[in-house]
């Protein structure tokens, strides 16, 4: 697999673990009076969930694919990172490292 295509998928892996455990907390709070716990889960969910399209973007971008359709694609109907994400991989690990 391409180092930089590899890197990308990893970040955008990351954020959205970082989306599912601000989503997390959010839903697991015991009390419904906790807006400080919203009000911060709510803005982690946003950063993951940008940052996820954004590195998923930089890894169509490296693997040479058009980015902006993909996006608009990934906005509207977020499992479509997941089909990205899953070509990405499997046609990086088909093509040969770049020197």
């Amino acid at each position: 697999m391409n180092a930089q295509v590899k890197n990308a998928l990893e970040s955008a892996l990351l954020a959205a673990l970082v989306f599912a455990v601000c989503l997390w907390l959010v839903l697991s709070a015991e009390d419904s009076g906790s807006a400080v716990r919203a009000i911060f889960g709510g803005m982690g969910m946003g950063v993951g969930y940008i940052a996820h399209i954004a590195y998923v973007g930089v890894g169509l971008h490296r693997a040479g694919r058009s980015v902006w359709p993909w996006t608009v694609a990934m906005v509207l109907l977020p499992g479509v990172s997941v089909v990205a994400m899953v070509l990405l991989s499997s046609a990086a690990g088909e093509a040969p490292e770049s020197p």
